[in-house]
Parts: structure tokens; C-alpha cells; sequence
């Protein structure tokens, strides 16, 4: 038996030598693991289709417990993502995105259910056909308040008083939101349509919240990149091949225009555009 056998989320991976890859894995039991993976590249590659960004599989990691490096043994393929991403372009995008956001937000050998939860709803929501963009949203701000990050949506964060209905308005020097007796607030505000939709976010299933207005969707945009980047200070590489996505940008051939690594972080089957 393998000293570590968990299921586990794959969130991305790279190459190693010749043959082998590099595997960054979201484990149920030990949260973010890398692993070997000996013999998954070339024409004998022993993981097939195991590996592609947000399967599902079931792994045994070999080494020393609480090492940097495990090395991969078994890979069960459990569920894969491909079904989700092979509904279309916008989809193996939006994939891509939570792969990386997942990535940027799991800490290193430290178990989180919630976290790990979360990730298989929204991918399940994505084959389901539910709005990539608001599923973007969604992961953002659950991923913001389980790492304590995001601001209360009912009482100010200067003072004891309860926010009012209504717009909210962001203090920056608070880190949260603000009532009218603790302003001027540096902004950014966001509408109460927006404050609506963050409260359907944080009292619903992925699938169930349904897309926000396009207004409501942008701020939220817009507002989600700041906090993450002040928390990790710096932005995600796939977070524009998204916008781009949701906007319409499209290249000559009606395609956004991906660089080489945003290509390998499509599943396999989505990367000969067309």
C-alpha cells in the first residue's frame, strides 16, 4: 500500500526530463500535493487521460510523509473534466481559470473539504451548462471568504453598526465595506443589485444561482481581481484569456489568442483550435 491514497482534484501539471511530468494535485486527505509522474508523457504514457486539468482520480503518492516531491503511483480516473470542457471553447477556458485559481488559493499539505468540495461542484455546474462567467464569480468570492478574505455584505467594517440596504461602499482602509457614518469610502461601490447576487452566491449551489446582469457581472469582475491580486499580489495569467473570453474578444479566425501556456492548460482533446 502506497503511504498516501487519497482522492484528489488535478490542477495542472509540467514537464520533468523526457518522459515524465511534474503533477500539482488538490488532495481530499492532504490538500496540495506535487507528485513524479514517471512514464506520463511519450507514446507509452501510463496515465492516458488521467492527468488533464480538474479529473477527478483516485492516487497513491509515494515518499516521505510532508515531503515536497511525492513521487505517483496508481491514477484512477474517477471523473474526468473533459465532459464539462468539450461543451465549447468558453468552457475549457473557464477550466483552465478555476484550475489556476484553485492552485493559487490551496495551501501546501493542508487539508480543506471545503475547498476541495467546492471545486467538484463548480466543475459538475460547467457539464451542466451553468454560466461559465458566474461561475467564475462564484468560485472567486467562495474561494475570498473560506481564506477569510472577503468583506461582511451586513456590518460595517469600521464600526459596529449593520450596513444598510442598498448599495455597499468598499473602503480600501478598512478592508471591507462601510456605513455612511464611517465615510467617505474610497470605493470601489457596488450596486444592491450586486449586493443581491453576492447574497444568491454565498446562500446557493453553483448551479442554482443562475448569471448575473452585465453590470452586476463586471463589478463583481472587477472588484474579485483586486482582492485577489492584493492577496497574492500579483494576477492570474488565465484571468485575461477569461475576460477575453466573456467580452467577445476573438482573433482573425474568430478565436482568442492563447500563448503557449495557456494552450497546455487546456484538456488535451481542446487544444487543436479551430
Amino acid at each position: 500500500m502506497p503511504p498516501i491514497s487519497s482522492d484528489a482534484l488535478v490542477l495542472r501539471s509540467y514537464k520533468l526530463g523526457e518522459t515524465s511530468k511534474v503533477v500539482v494535485l488538490l488532495t481530499r486527505e492532504r490538500g496540495k500535493v506535487r507528485a513524479v509522474a514517471k512514464g506520463a508523457r511519450g507514446r507509452r504514457n501510463r496515465y492516458h487521460s488521467a492527468l488533464e486539468p480538474l479529473s477527478e482520480v483516485r492516487v497513491g503518492l509515494y515518499g516521505r510523509q510532508g515531503a515536497e516531491l511525492y513521487r505517483l503511483g496508481e491514477c484512477e480516473l474517477l471523473r474526468s473534466a473533459f465532459p464539462a470542457g468539450a461543451r465549447g471553447l468558453d468552457e475549457a477556458m473557464a477550466l483552465s481559470y478555476f484550475a489556476e485559481l484553485l492552485d493559487a488559493f490551496s495551501l501546501e499539505g493542508e487539508a480543506e473539504d471545503a475547498v476541495y468540495r467546492l471545486a467538484l461542484a463548480i466543475v459538475a455546474a460547467v457539464e451542466e451548462g451553468s454560466p461559465v462567467t458566474a461561475l467564475a464569480r462564484y468560485l472567486e468570492a467562495w474561494l475570498l471568504r473560506l481564506n477569510g478574505l472577503y468583506p461582511s455584505l451586513d456590518r460595517c467594517a469600521s464600526c459596529p453598526r449593520g450596513l444598510p440596504a442598498g448599495s455597499l461602499e468598499y473602503h480600501a482602509g478598512a478592508h471591507g465595506f462601510v456605513c455612511s457614518e464611517c465615510g467617505p469610502a474610497s470605493g470601489p461601490a457596488l450596486t444592491a443589485g450586486t449586493g443581491s447576487y453576492l447574497r444568491r452566491i454565498f446562500g446557493h449551489a453553483p448551479s442554482a444561482v443562475g448569471a448575473a446582469g452585465e453590470d452586476e457581472s463586471a463589478s463583481l469582475e472587477s472588484f474579485h481581481r483586486d482582492l485577489i491580486r492584493r492577496h497574492l499580489e500579483r494576477d492570474l495569467r488565465s484571468h485575461r484569456v477569461l475576460r477575453d473570453v466573456a467580452r467577445g474578444v476573438r482573433g482573425v479566425q474568430g478565436t482568442p489568442q492563447l500563448d503557449e501556456r495557456e494552450r497546455d492548460s487546456l484538456p488535451r482533446e481542446r487544444k487543436t483550435l479551430p
